[in-house]
């Protein structure tokens, strides 16, 4: 069902349902219209999709002019439930017709993602802060905890993420995790093997998937085969992921912002948002624990202070 105020019975599902959506806005007048400046911004996005699939709400705001809660708007007068849901159909889009990493890169260097001279280190940790915030929002104490739980109820807990960004942010996570808690074990290191490390959990075990789009078929693949063999599965994704497992009675943390290679803050502080949630619950023995981590470094003589 669409949300109140859409203008269509259902979403659109391609940019040629949004070019049609656009000649409706058009035609309506009053109340059933959409407004000549979120029209205005709809045009915008359409006129560049690949720009449209890979900036933040944040920045797409910024270009036209408008406040976020302005796409917001659009989203949901487009029969979605917000701006995600929207930007994911050019998402789709940018992914089917065009190659996802180049897009990035030659908005980069074209200068349209940032200014220029010494004001572009300044924009860049603007927006990222910007994104840090709107996870910040997204997530609730309740979410966060109840994953905290079913990390600490785990037998064992098997983090796997692949590729660059998610697999630095499985090994931050499950590196940190061991220090607060035995029984993990991060998968995918080299010379590791997927198979055995995947007929080794069991139903008691907790899988920790980190996957953002576009989506590793490794990835994807192991969920699948830990789900159909009853292995509780908790991932770290966005929306409408392919390792969303919620409907198989797993739980997903969703981290609604763009992932590339100048921008994870977002994704790594919902990683740290879940590490600080498990230690809390631990309390005392947390503390305990990472006493004795650290007086096995020092034995060790491993790190330099």
């Amino acid at each position: 069902m669409s949300p109140p105020g859409a203008i269509l019975a259902n979403p659109p599902q391609s940019l040629d349902d949004l070019h049609r959506c656009v000649e409706r806005a058009r035609a309506l007048k009053g109340r059933q219209g959409m407004g000549e400046r979120t029209l205005a911004v709809l045009v915008d996005m359409l006129s560049r999709p690949g720009q449209v699939a890979v900036q933040s709400i944040s920045e797409l705001a910024a270009h036209n002019g408008v406040d976020p809660s302005t796409l917001t708007r659009l989203g949901k007068r487009l029969g979605f439930s917000g701006f995600g849901e929207l930007q994911d159909v050019f998402r789709q889009h940018v992914s089917a017709t065009q190659p996802f990493y180049s897009t990035r890169v030659r908005e980069l260097v074209s200068g349209t993602a940032m200014g220029e001279g010494s004001i572009r280190l300044r924009q860049l940790a603007e927006t990222e802060c910007r994104k840090v915030l709107a996870v910040a929002h997204a997530l609730n104490d309740e979410v966060i905890e109840q994953a905290a739980r079913r990390v600490l109820a785990a037998r064992h807990v098997h983090v796997f993420g692949l590729r660059a960004g998610t697999y630095a942010l499985s090994h931050f996570f499950g590196s940190y995790l061991e220090i607060l808690r035995d029984g993990v074990t991060i998968i995918g290191a080299p010379g590791s093997s997927l198979a055995g490390e995947v007929s080794a959990m069991g139903k008691q075990d907790l899988l920790v998937a980190i996957a953002f789009r576009p989506y590793t078929r490794t990835v994807i693949g192991l969920v699948d085969v830990a789900r159909e063999a009853g292995v509780p599965v908790l991932a770290i994704t966005d929306a409408g992921s392919p390792i969303d497992t919620e409907a198989d009675g797993g739980m997903t943390l969703r981290v609604e912002q763009p992932f590339y290679f100048d921008s994870m803050l977002a994704q790594m502080y919902a990683v740290e948002a879940l590490l600080v949630a498990v230690a809390r619950l631990l309390g005392p023995a947390a503390t305990a624990r990472t006493q004795r981590r650290e007086l096995i470094n020092k034995a060790l003589d491993i790190e330099i202070s």
